[in-house]
């Protein structure tokens, strides 16, 4: 899952255990190598271990949105199925969770910012077009999603099916909407419960 889903996975656990996670969670992709050499504070290193737990859980083979994606996107398979649970989190936002996506939105990003002074390197420019263009709140629009994929499209080596992933979401959209809600929530509490064991 992308932004959105690793946010409220933090932002749970981060309410009932009174932890700081959401940070090194939300930046997780921005730190590479061992998580004890990173040099952020300790609490903050949780988020980036929780991260790389989603990230592990989410890779597994029975990811329920492989069978629908494998074949046509190979390698990307991970990018595409990422995208398409947060739109359909952001699109069934209220259904789902009972708040405004909006409000949601406003304080993750209000937390994020209170941690500028140590945003990782290259972490600046995600964070200003995240918060410019509302990203995860205008997931659920579908010619925005486009736009993204076309984004990555550019920015990746080979990635040039990622053109065609709207496509292939609008060509079967009731599945998809089906499995990415189900698997947001089976990599949640699977994520949630490994975490709290460490």
């Amino acid at each position: 899952m992308n932004f959105l889903g690793h946010s409220l996975i933090s932002l749970e656990i981060d309410e009932k255990e009174n932890r700081e996670t959401l940070f090194g969670n939300f930046t997780g992709d921005f730190y590479k190598g061992l998580v004890e050499k990173i040099d952020i504070s300790e609490n903050l290193k949780e988020g980036i271990t929780l991260h790389r737990t989603i990230d592990r859980i989410s890779d597994r083979r029975e990811n329920l949105l492989n069978e629908l994606l494998t074949e046509k996107f190979g390698i990307f398979k991970g990018i595409v199925s990422d995208m398409f649970v947060d739109h359909f989190l952001s699109k069934n936002f209220y259904d789902l969770f009972n708040k405004n996506i909006n409000d949601i939105e406003k304080e993750i990003l209000n937390k994020l910012e209170e941690k500028k002074r140590i945003f990782p390197k290259d972490f600046e420019n995600t964070f200003n077009w995240l918060n410019d263009r509302k990203v995860m709140t205008n997931y659920k629009d579908i010619d925005f999603l486009e736009r993204a994929f076309q984004g990555l499209a550019r920015n990746i080596r080979r990635g040039e099916i990622l053109n065609s992933a709207v496509n292939e979401l609008k060509n079967n959209y009731s599945l998809f909407e089906e499995k990415s809600i189900k698997e947001f929530f089976y990599v949640k509490d699977k994520s949630i419960e490994e975490f709290l064991k460490k």
